[in-house]
């Protein structure tokens, strides 16, 4: 097409930044392999002979669908439907991800996005085996390295107190780290990254957590604690409905020891759909970190 265009195998070498003599063999090649003549070659320049026309025609009608097929793929409205499963560790899932997935639907009415929920190390499964294209989690990876596995951290969480109207720090806005030590918790079942987390962090500390219930799911666990005098440990996001209606309040730790990072994780081998890709630049604002992860500045 260039020598077409440039009217030279010596214009088309300089426009494409290749040797003539590229040009040159290329063309041959191309001849060769067809069994057709393609150029006429004169002092003028070189023309199109009648095989080249037609072979030309194709070209144009190839290079047009290809422009067709990216323009598809990268203006999500032209799409006719799609879908884009994602995981989510409970926190996430229940408090964040309803709220994402909401606002991406209410753009692309046409998709249909797939929330799964797990403990981290069964998003981290899903993702590798490629069932899920984009993970969030809260829980640590330490044990979870693969050469496949994508990591961003997309915003440090720090981790509150939470009380019930019973609780004596009702009306408190912070208790040192030392005052866990004597106070009954509410946790995670074992298996749990969240439950290893705390224990670990607070035995690092020299405090010895008091377990008093375990439940798997965050709303038995708030509810248990709204009810009774055992505190439990939780990001703000999860528990901001029941402190707007009075039920549970939320205290700092001094020195925020307690902290914990969301993170976006994908497999590194898999391209991201333009779904996935579309819903990665939605959440860009919100998260500045997913613009590296998406090639956006």
């Amino acid at each position: 097409m260039a020598v077409v265009r440039e009217g030279s195998f010596r214009a088309a070498a300089e426009r494409l930044y290749i040797t003539q003599s590229a040009i040159s063999q290329h063309i041959k090649d191309l001849e060769t392999a067809l069994g057709r003549q393609l150029f006429e070659r004169g002092w003028r320049g070189v023309t199109l002979t009648a095989h080249g026309e037609l072979l030309q025609s194709y070209a144009q009608r190839i290079f047009a669908l290809v422009a067709e097929a990216e323009n598809a793929l990268t203006n999500l409205e032209n799409l006719p439907e799609g879908r884009l499963s994602i995981g989510a560790t409970p926190g996430v899932g229940i408090y964040l991800a309803p709220d994402w997935i909401g606002r991406f639907r209410s753009r692309y009415v046409q998709f249909t996005v797939a929330l799964q929920t797990g403990v981290t190390a069964q998003v981290v499964s899903d993702i590798l085996a490629q069932r899920l294209e984009l993970g969030f989690v809260e829980g640590e990876l330490d044990n979870h390295h693969h050469p496949r596995l994508g990591i961003c951290i997309l915003q440090e969480v720090p981790q509150m107190v939470i009380v019930g109207t019973k609780h004596a720090w009702w009306h408190l806005d912070e208790v040192p780290l030392q005052a866990l030590a004597d106070q009954p918790f509410i946790v995670r079942p074992p298996n749990s990254q969240s439950r290893i987390w705390l224990e670990q962090t607070l035995r690092a500390h020299g405090i010895e957590p008091r377990i008093s219930a375990e439940f798997d799911n965050i709303e038995s666990t708030k509810r248990a604690v709204a009810a009774g005098t055992c505190i439990t440990i939780l990001p703000h996001y999860v528990v901001q409905n029941e402190i707007a209606q009075g039920t549970l309040h939320a205290l700092s730790i001094q020195g925020n020891p307690l902290r914990r990072t969301l993170k976006l994780i994908w497999d590194q081998s898999a391209h991201f759909t333009p779904i996935g890709r579309a819903f990665l630049d939605m959440l860009r604002a919100e998260y500045p970190p997913i613009a590296k992860v998406i090639g956006k500045a």
